[in-house]
């Protein structure tokens, strides 16, 4: 199972990517993958936009629930949440643009 963010880094601001990248050490570290499954986004709503003049932004609020949960990497014991019963969540992402290009970058997830 893949553990990083070869493959999307390029969609994500430099913050959020380095959390990122600290988050998968520390799981590595510890021996335990953490998952995310049967996503299902029930609402998207655009709950800011605009620009300064240097980037444009647009936030949205994200309604979902998936399936989340780690296991140990070797064993595959479940460690927390569970595999069975979704969680429901709400959240904010702000993607950023610089001015005149199409390259969006996800700057910011926060609960909402």
């Amino acid at each position: 199972m893949r553990r990083d963010l070869d493959a999307y880094r390029h969609l994500l601001g430099d913050q959020l990517a380095r959390e990122y990248e600290q988050h998968f050490a520390e799981m590595r570290q510890k021996g335990q993958i953490n998952k995310l499954e049967s996503i299902a986004v029930r609402a998207i709503e655009i709950i800011a936009a605009g620009s300064d003049g240097r980037e444009d932004f647009v936030t949205l609020l994200l309604t979902a629930n998936l399936l989340d949960y780690t296991v140990d990497d070797k064993s595959g014991e479940l460690i927390s949440g569970s595999m069975t019963t979704p969680v429901k969540f709400a959240e904010e992402w702000t993607w950023a643009r610089s001015v005149g290009t199409q390259n969006w970058r996800l700057e910011g997830i926060k609960e909402a």
